[in-house]
């Protein structure tokens, strides 16, 4: 059975301070709570268009906001005096059609020419399984495109029902887009009839209001259907509803009244608004170093041996090594593949291995490869695929073994990584597969575990116990029965061990001067084990 391991808890925002030099960290302007959500997985970002301002364009002509729009349009319409955006593009179709609006619409919005810039990177990076935006234009997908991260745009209403790969991210389009015009929303008629047109929709966003918190993020909320579900969700809800909130750079007192009234709090950064993109960039970066930060300690880590590796300093090196492998196949893994693993001198580590809070998917293997030295991809599924894109993308080819099933064709990939045919386990016994899998593994340990010299570890050099998992204290037992460490070096690691479950397993802090004491230890022992075996360095 499993054991389930809590990790320490992260720290709260309030400990986040300003750098010394006067850099300004966007992220001490978050509420912790807000923070929570994040890394809990609870976050509905509600993207507008803002966002889409902060395209590359060929020219440099940002993108126009939702007024601007109305008012490009209504250059069109001669004496026509519109009310608003809306009033402007229904006025437009009702004198030229409905197709010269989408193709006014595609010009204005330059969806041919516009490419994502700086603060789409930013905000795609973060690892949201659920996006929501009214936006017309493609940006979104083109960056997810880019990373890459599967993205499922979600349009008609029978798409709610599937369920989507957890590996990548649903995209909301509420309003339709501008490759299916009879769904877009964007005249009176349009929003008239949205809630009759799309009861499911609307129900399903009501849901997502009520249980995730939307941050709204280049949004104006003046979008009637948006505001109509927020105002019923806060109606039958009360003081029962979820805070929403909306990320603004140096907004006016006017500004965040009026998202008050409306029932939404204002997280407003320093900056001014000639600088939002630059300053959405570094709060989406800041956002992501957060969330990688704290997603692996507010989880369960359900083996010890990847709890270990989990638990030293993000910027430490680890031996973890990360499999993507399809749930059939985890049984002969952990059998026949993750001993070989060991012996060579690696922790294996599936996604399954670690419980995260709201069990985000994407969060987690991003989490994992970061921390990772090496990574194995079964290129078998849709999800595995995806996740050897990002494993290239994280450790670089050297580090990744495709393994590819008998038959088939390793995927084409930029920078091609080794692989290996598994043979059909069922008809044959995979003795070759195994031996060409540790050839690798010994290979990429002579490469890769010098880094690991200075470590206790060269007690493998000695016949250690064969078991597959083999305790600390088990291994001390062996080198006091092989008379390696003397009486006092055995009775300095039996405490050494005990302040390492207690840093490890609660939230007990150790001071400095008592990890200087036995990281100093520890290397004086390892020092009279390798000259006594003659091993230098």
């Amino acid at each position: 059975m499993h054991r389930h391991i809590s990790l320490p808890a992260p720290p709260r925002v309030r400990a986040i301070r300003k750098p010394r030099s006067g850099t300004v960290k966007y992220i001490t302007h978050f509420p912790t709570p807000v923070l929570t959500d994040l890394v809990n997985g609870r976050w509905l970002p509600t993207v507008g268009a803002g966002l889409s301002r902060n395209a590359v364009t060929p020219d440099g002509k940002p993108i126009p906001l939702w007024s601007e729009l109305g008012d490009q349009v209504n250059k069109d319409l001669g004496d026509y005096s519109p009310t608003g955006p809306i009033d402007a593009l229904s006025a437009f179709e009702h004198e030229f059609g409905r197709p010269k609006l989408i193709e006014r619409l595609a010009d204005l919005l330059r969806v041919d020419i516009a490419r994502p810039g700086d603060a789409h990177k930013a905000f795609c990076k973060l690892p949201f399984e659920l996006v929501c935006t009214t936006n017309f234009d493609f940006l979104l997908e083109r960056q997810y495109e880019i990373i890459p991260r599967h993205c499922t745009p979600l349009i008609e209403e029978d798409q709610l029902s599937v369920n989507l790969d957890k590996s990548g991210t649903g995209l909301l389009k509420l309003h339709g887009d501008l490759n299916h015009p009879t769904r877009l929303v964007v005249t009176e008629a349009d929003y008239d009839s949205f809630l009759e047109r799309f009861p499911l929709l609307a129900t399903f966003l009501a849901n997502l209001l009520i249980t995730r918190t939307a941050v709204l993020i280049g949004y104006s909320l003046d979008d009637p259907d948006f505001r109509q579900i927020w105002q019923v969700v806060g109606e039958r809800l009360g003081r029962s509803r979820r805070i929403a909130y909306v990320i603004m750079v140096g907004a006016k007192p006017s500004d965040i009244a009026r998202f008050e009234r409306r029932g939404v709090k204002t997280i407003n950064l320093p900056g001014s608004r000639n600088r939002y993109g630059e300053v959405l960039t570094s709060v989406f970066n800041e956002l992501y170093e957060y969330w990688q930060e704290r997603v692996i300690p507010a989880s369960r880590v359900r083996e010890e041996e990847p709890l270990r590796q989990l638990s030293l300093p993000r910027d430490a090196n680890t031996r973890l090594c990360y499999f993507a492998i399809p749930l059939a196949l985890e049984p002969f893994y952990r059998e026949r593949v993750f001993p070989i693993v060991r012996e060579v001198g690696f922790v294996p580590v599936t996604a399954d291995d670690i419980v995260s809070p709201g069990d985000n998917i994407i969060a987690k293997i991003d989490a994992l490869l970061e921390r990772a030295l090496l990574a194995v991809v079964e290129a078998a599924t849709a999800a595995t695929l995806s996740e050897l894109q990002l494993a290239m993308m994280r450790l670089g080819s050297e580090r990744v073994l495709v393994i590819t099933p008998e038959g088939s064709r390793p995927p084409i990939q930029i920078g091609q990584p080794y692989s290996i045919s598994r043979p059909e386990m069922t008809t044959v016994d995979p003795v070759d597969f195994l031996m060409r899998l540790r050839e690798w593994f010994e290979v990429a340990a002579k490469i890769h575990l010098a880094a690991f010299s200075g470590e206790p570890s060269r007690l493998l050099m000695v016949k250690a116990p064969t078991s597959r998992v083999v305790s600390l204290r088990q291994m001390l037992d062996f080198v006091v029965q092989q008379g390696l460490v003397s009486q006092d070096d055995t009775a300095n690691i039996i405490d050494w061990l005990r302040i390492r479950n207690e840093a490890v397993h609660s939230r007990k802090v150790i001071q400095r001067d008592t990890a200087e004491e036995i990281v100093s230890g520890v290397l004086a022992i390892v020092k009279r084990m390798n000259d006594q075996f003659g091993v230098k360095g």
